[in-house]
């Protein structure tokens, strides 16, 4: 029976697909130009990702980076290298000089590794003689500085003949404890042994690199006793606490989440507007799937019917986008990265997990929704079909409208009527919201930390000494200074003032013992409040002090705690006239350098907003792009399906005697009520899950930005989305134009 009728009745379903695809190709083409973009850009992601992340993760090995370092104030004596490498480690030597090029860039010189931290080669050669010098090639590129230019180190100049990048400097952190690194001021550079010589040993710092022994263990916890013990050491990291190290492939990971999180919601709002559009497709083909379904069609053809074409869709948007990905978008990911981080060379791979989270999951996703949806309204009988009646629910009476106007009341029908294509435009508009957020909003966010801290800086130079010494310059401000760790993995400045110090102002300090203030932005980071106690260790002893915070000092742009200067030395057991620092707002001279361990100025506490402008200031313009691309196309999809939709609502009123721009403006005002309500009042929905992923991201990053979005934003935002939906009614009113007055007739039963 079924073999005859196939035989007798030629399938009207076969080329149906193609005159729906030419009919709504303006519907398709948006979805396709999406999905191929947003899946290009993610993919070529996370082909750059991948394959920079495994030559990172390869260049352990291949580069032997150091299971950690120390620094010792003099060169390591016999018995303590003696003890060390008992406990199953081999030492190195690195030692390193510190020599300032200009004004305010460092170059930090080594000589030659060639067992342990080795060195990628990125252009040119290495040094042969005590003239010549290689440099960090993203410190190069920030400051134009290019193979054969000449910078002085010590008292002589060097030839630069390559640059190259440091597998232990990945992130170019001058010290560890250093809120961001540095690719514009800092950078490390290789010498020949004669070269490191010629400098001088002005700066000179006697740090050794260890490697474990392969196949031994090692008590960490005896490693570091025995340095403590030592009386010398000025510095101690272990590999997994090295910022300089660790930063980059942490950050990697980060953005890795970041990206994967975009698909989804984009492909999830995708696969929403896939499946609202094709149940507007039945609803309006519901009288020919009723004859088709009467004629024999089984819903499993009608199914397979309406799937194709979003099939179709995705899986080519996918192909091209993964191939966009690879040949083109990877580049603009590499660029990023190698414009943020000194990275060694890396050969792009064949991702798998690439192509699984950008084709094949966004192929099912859509199709479960898709099809879901389909067997859901296919499922009806043919004579309901036939009738128009897509619904199982009985048919309930009209809800009553307000006593408004015929037109208002109309358009608020028109709103009822189309919720579920509604809601979804609510939805995509407030992700589109969050990505304006993200992208324009970071920025001032920056700028709002610089001005922080310029308004709240404590003075113009914050000396840190080595050793105590006097000064004779006027307004120099003797005080304590000492760096603990909270909870492991977070550097706090302890500080100790005088009592009413003429540089921290406005500040009470208390006089009970164990009682401290802390900065507001480590009351913000740690959600800590008055009351609270905090337990913090010392960063190279073995000491644990347990502190009551008494109040919050108005210091936002550093993670800090205050007690006053006496107080201070009783806690942490110095002498009563213990000072370590000065405060001061003219430059110290008379103070002999090598007593100086560091200098604090606004240059230097401005370097995060600095380095964060640098790194991401080319990408946050593309967030920003994305979304007002969501905006457009969400927009135009949505409000054409509810225009293809209510076709014949619009030719009926024609018929009436409505004008085209009369009866089109009654569903655009329809869908311009929802948009402006939408992008209104998702807003703020927005900028709240914008707050809850900024503290989420901040709580693993050192240091503390304040949360901050300027009041503009919230008028620009709208005013963005308002714009887009102007030019998609120009689009909408053409299409209008050209719905007929037979179209209700053709449709009539």
């Amino acid at each position: 029976m079924e073999g005859s009728r196939q035989g007798r009745i030629k399938n009207p379903l076969r080329r149906r697909w193609i005159r729906e695809l030419r009919d709504d190709k303006g519907k398709y083409i948006a979805l396709f130009l999406f999905l191929t973009l947003t899946i290009g850009f993610v993919s070529g992601f996370l082909v750059a990702d991948n394959s920079m992340k495994k030559a990172y993760d390869d260049g352990f090995e291949k580069y032997n980076i150091e299971d950690g370092h120390f620094s010792l104030a003099m060169p390591i004596p016999d018995d303590l290298k003696k003890d060390l490498e008992n406990e199953n480690i081999k030492l190195t030597e690195q030692f390193y000089q510190d020599e300032d090029i200009s004004k305010n860039k460092t170059v930090r010189a080594f000589k030659i590794r060639k067992k342990v931290n080795k060195s990628c080669l990125m252009e040119g050669r290495m040094p042969k003689n005590e003239k010549e010098v290689v440099i960090d090639r993203l410190f190069a590129e920030n400051n134009g500085i290019e193979i054969g230019h000449r910078i002085k180190l010590g008292y002589f100049k060097y030839n630069i003949t390559g640059l190259v990048a440091l597998s232990d400097y990945s992130a170019l952190f001058r010290n560890n404890s250093d809120m961001m690194f540095n690719a514009t001021n800092f950078s490390v550079a290789l010498v020949t042994e004669d070269g490191f010589n010629r400098i001088g040993f002005k700066n000179i710092v006697f740090q050794y690199a260890w490697e474990e022994q392969p196949g031994e263990n090692v008590d960490y916890k005896k490693v570091e006793d025995i340095l403590k013990d030592s009386g010398i050491l000025t510095d101690y990291v272990r590999q997994k606490d090295n910022q300089a190290i660790m930063f980059t492939g942490d950050d990697m990971g980060g953005d890795k989440a970041m990206f994967i999180m975009l698909l989804y919601i984009v492909i999830v709002i995708m696969a929403f507007v896939f499946g609202v559009t094709t149940k507007s497709l039945i609803e309006q083909e519901s009288t020919t799937i009723g004859a088709l379904r009467a004629s024999g069609f089984t819903k499993g053809e009608l199914l397979a019917h309406y799937l194709k074409l979003p099939v179709m869709v995705v899986l080519i948007a996918a192909i091209i986008g993964n191939l966009l990905g690879y040949l083109g978008m990877k580049r603009i990911v590499v660029n990023m990265y190698f414009h943020s981080y000194s990275l060694t060379t890396y050969k792009t791979l064949w991702n798998s997990e690439a192509f699984l989270l950008t084709t094949v999951i966004p192929i099912i996703i859509i199709l479960l929704v898709t099809f879901l949806m389909l067997v859901r309204m296919l499922s009806l009988p043919p004579l309901q079909f036939l009738r128009k009646e897509l619904t199982r629910k009985k048919k309930k009476r009209a809800a009553r409208l307000p006593n408004w106007s015929f037109m208002r009341r109309f358009r608020l029908r028109v709103i009822i009527q189309n919720r579920l294509g509604y809601a979804v435009l609510i939805v995509g508009i407030m992700m589109a919201s969050l990505l304006l957020i993200f992208g324009m909003g970071m920025k001032p966010l920056m700028d709002s930390f610089r001005a922080d801290i310029e308004n709240t800086q404590i003075a113009k130079y914050q000396y840190v000494l080595k050793a105590k010494a006097k000064t004779d310059v006027k307004g120099a401000e003797k005080y304590c200074v000492n760096t603990l760790n909270y909870q492991g993995k977070e550097d706090i400045m302890a500080y100790g003032i005088k009592e009413e110090s003429a540089y921290v102002k406005d500040i009470k300090l208390p006089d009970e013992e164990g009682i401290v203030l802390i900065s507001s932005g480590f009351a913000e980071k740690y959600e800590l409040k008055k009351g609270d106690r905090i337990k913090l260790n010392e960063t190279y002893g073995k000491n644990e002090y347990e502190l009551k915070v008494g109040g919050i000092y108005e210091y936002p742009p550093a993670l800090s705690i205050f007690m006053e200067r006496g107080m201070y030395n009783k806690v942490f057991d110095e002498k009563d006239d213990y000072y370590n620092g000065y405060f001061s707002d003219k430059k110290i001279k008379d103070i002999d350098e090598r007593l100086i361990a560091s200098t604090i100025t606004l240059k230097d506490m401005t370097l995060i907003s600095d380095q964060l402008n640098d790194s991401f200031g080319a990408i946050l313009p593309m967030f920003g792009a994305f979304a007002i691309i969501i905006y457009v196309l969400l927009l135009y999809l949505l409000a054409k399906m509810i225009i293809d939709k209510n076709s014949q609502n619009i030719s009926m009123l024609k018929i009436l005697g409505y004008t085209s721009r009369e009866a089109g403006g009654i569903y655009s005002k329809a869908t311009a009520i929802v948009v402006v309500c939408a992008l209104i009042f998702t807003l703020p929905l927005s900028e709240r899950l914008m707050r809850v992923l900024y503290f989420y991201f901040m709580k693993d990053i050192n240091g503390w930005l304040t949360y901050y979005l300027p009041a503009w934003l919230f008028v620009l935002i709208p005013t963005i989305g308002i714009v887009c939906y102007f030019f998609i009614h120009l689009l909408l009113t053409k299409k209008v134009r050209h719905v007929g007055l037979a179209h209700a007739l053709r449709s009539m039963e």
